[in-house]
């Protein structure tokens, strides 16, 4: 999915779209990544989530967030 930034967000699974979740698209300025666009994606790989966007920032992330590509 090339113009897609993909995110990991360490030790999600239990809790849900709290947390680094919400750091996240606080970062990126949005509410949502369901609400803003259609095309978004995540899933989990162990207790991570994956999460694709169409959105990427050049600010730091927190600890327990990764950029997986750019």
């Amino acid at each position: 999915m090339e113009g897609f930034t993909k995110y990991r967000l360490i030790n999600q699974k239990l809790n849900g779209y709290n947390g680094l979740y919400k750091k996240l698209f606080s970062i990126l300025d949005k509410d949502s990544i369901f609400i803003q666009c259609a095309e978004e994606d995540s899933f989990f790989d162990g207790n991570d989530m994956i999460i694709t966007t169409t959105w990427s920032t050049n600010e730091k992330l927190p600890k327990g967030i990764e950029t997986l590509n750019n």
